[in-house]
């Protein structure tokens, strides 16, 4: 069996020590911070899981994800994932509405249409806006996330994998004989095999080796407190949900946080992952107001909760899922450009048979590191 250094221990990280300690490899999870930190793009409470992508490739790996995300919830015996059913909406006519139409109907996942009168009848505390009509994919909701690390290391630690945390590597020397990592203080550890998956780190960890084009942006979300009943916002009686036109996203009361988490996933400002200002300003929360305005009449202006959180995105918003060029000991994972947490599970599965060389049984070239080539050459 293989020596293999895990490099972050987030959601993709854990759930790949998960799968090699399983399988029987000596695993070692290095991890700067402590296990499930807020410093990166893992931790919280709930991240939507859904099927519903514009994008064909999504839906169609996401149906490979359930099953495991299933097989994690069995294996730990924890509720992890919330299957709350998920409200896609926009303007009738905007062509991602027919988009997510045509690639649910080309994967055969379940879905309705719910026009602005359907939608106040099924979910009281939500409205969709005249002109507006949506999907609903029963099988959405959302993952705790958190949860979903915790119970993954736990797991990985139960097949004897072994987590270094607080150990910062400085240095990845490819070697004769495996790969040494470098750590802050001086210390050398040796490896046979290392999958890198370190988030917002990421880049800077594998600069001598090779130029990732990914940009780390400040991201916040806000839960505001309800002025209906909390009950029109329980798992049971309220979905997840995206609006399409706008790009913001909410949850229903997620029974840990107090009040009803909205955000928006568009890139906010660029940072770097250890300069980022961790501070909610009004103008962050303003924009979220706004969108509660809209379409949760039932939710009072009052932030009860806030917290800024980091994505890590490529140019073209795909994942990164390949070897590092010329050292095909190294595996990478990363740039999930803020829709990458419902995919983790299935990424870490990817990553373990990367790095043992097991065969891969679909087609990844959309995730390679050489589809980037261009834009070097371009600059």
């Amino acid at each position: 069996m293989a020596r293999i250094a895990i490099l972050g221990a987030g959601g993709v990280g854990s759930a790949t020590a998960r799968f090699l300690a399983h399988e029987g490899h000596s695993v070692t999870v290095v991890e700067q911070f402590s296990p499930d930190h807020d410093q990166g793009s893992s931790y919280g409470t709930s991240r939507i899981i859904r099927k519903t992508y514009t994008d064909g490739l999504y839906t169609a790996l996401m149906g490979e994800a359930y099953p495991l995300w299933d097989a994690l919830e069995r294996e730990a015996g924890e509720s992890l994932f919330v299957r709350t059913g998920g409200l896609f909406f926009a303007p009738s006519a905007h062509p991602e509405l027919a988009a997510i139409r045509r690639a649910l109907g080309e994967h055969r996942v379940p879905f309705e249409e719910l026009d602005s009168t359907a939608c106040a009848r099924r979910f009281p505390g939500f409205r969709l806006r005249a002109g507006e009509s949506g999907v609903f994919e029963p099988e959405a909701g959302f993952l705790r996330a958190s949860a979903c690390v915790r119970a993954q290391l736990r797991l990985a630690s139960a097949h004897g994998a072994r987590v270094r945390a607080g150990a910062r590597v400085e240095a990845l020397e490819p070697r004769a004989r495996g790969i040494a990592l470098v750590l802050a203080g001086g210390e050398v550890l040796e490896f046979d095999r290392v999958v890198v998956c370190a988030g917002p780190w990421t880049a800077r960890l594998l600069a001598g080796h090779v130029s990732l084009p990914f940009t780390v942006t400040r991201q916040v979300y806000c839960h505001f407190e309800p002025s209906a009943p909390l009950a029109d916002f329980s798992a049971e009686r309220f979905p997840v949900w995206i609006d399409f036109g706008t790009d913001f996203y909410g949850f229903p009361h997620d029974g840990q946080q107090p009040g009803v988490k909205v955000a928006l996933h568009q890139r906010g400002l660029p940072t770097e992952p250890h300069r980022v200002d961790r501070e909610v300003h009004e103008a962050d929360r303003e924009p979220l107001r706004q969108a509660c305005a809209q379409h949760l009449p039932g939710l009072s202006p009052r932030v009860v909760f806030e917290k800024v959180c980091l994505y890590t995105m490529t140019p073209d918003e795909d994942f990164v899922v390949d070897r590092l060029p010329g050292e095909p000991r190294v595996t990478v994972v990363g740039g999930l450009s803020g829709h990458g947490f419902k995919f983790t599970v299935l990424l870490g599965r990817l990553a373990a048979w990367m790095a043992t060389d097991h065969p891969i049984p679909w087609e990844l070239s959309r995730f390679a590191l050489a589809r980037f080539a261009s834009l070097e050459r371009g600059s």
